[in-house]
């Protein structure tokens, strides 16, 4: 799976990115696009017409990144609860097909407030085919900006999340330990 990351122009001068520590440690897996209103990427508008990638999003209409395993959703209900650092870290606890997974995956990498901007200006990132995480993810660990949107996840822990559920568990857990030393950061 490739990660594509539309970056807002503001992202790229910020020293709290997530994202940039996806794109530096994986520069395999992980591109970044930088986002314009006026004009946008065109392989990355047909990718997303094409449905060849879908774009990351929470929304009520998103179908989830992988089917769920409500079996395992009730076995990890029934696990003791975690901390957010130990969540990120701790291996996946269901079994997901990595052939279920969009080819490609498109998240916008900017703050919540600027992410609804993009996608409010952006006709085709409205009508792209969107997937969504898991419901009853961790609780952001992310503690270096202020006014986060409530149950939402950061640029690198939405990627930590999707290489969970695909089983890159190796890439998962090194991004992992890179965002928590990012945000340990004072």
């Amino acid at each position: 799976m490739q990660i594509i990351l539309l970056t807002h122009e503001r992202e790229l001068s910020r020293k709290t990115n997530t994202g940039q520590l996806a794109l530096a440690a994986f520069p395999e897996e992980v591109k970044s696009i930088v986002w314009s209103r006026t004009a946008p990427d065109n392989d990355l508008v047909a990718m997303l017409a094409s449905q060849q990638a879908k774009l990351l999003f929470p929304a009520s209409d998103t179908e989830p990144a992988v089917p769920i395993d409500h079996n395992a959703l009730d076995t990890v209900l029934a696990e003791p609860v975690l901390s957010n650092a130990q969540a990120l870290l701790a291996p996946a606890q269901s079994i997901v097909i990595a052939e279920l997974m969009p080819s490609q995956v498109v998240i916008l990498d900017a703050t919540w407030q600027e992410a609804r901007k993009m996608l409010r200006q952006s006709a085709y990132l409205k009508t792209a085919a969107r997937v969504s995480l898991p419901p009853l993810m961790p609780e952001s660990a992310f503690i270096l900006r202020r006014n986060q949107q409530e149950g939402g996840l950061c640029t690198a822990e939405c990627i930590i999340a999707l290489w969970r559920q695909c089983g890159r568990a190796e890439q998962a857990t090194l991004l992992a330990s890179l965002f928590t030393e990012l945000n340990s950061r004072t």
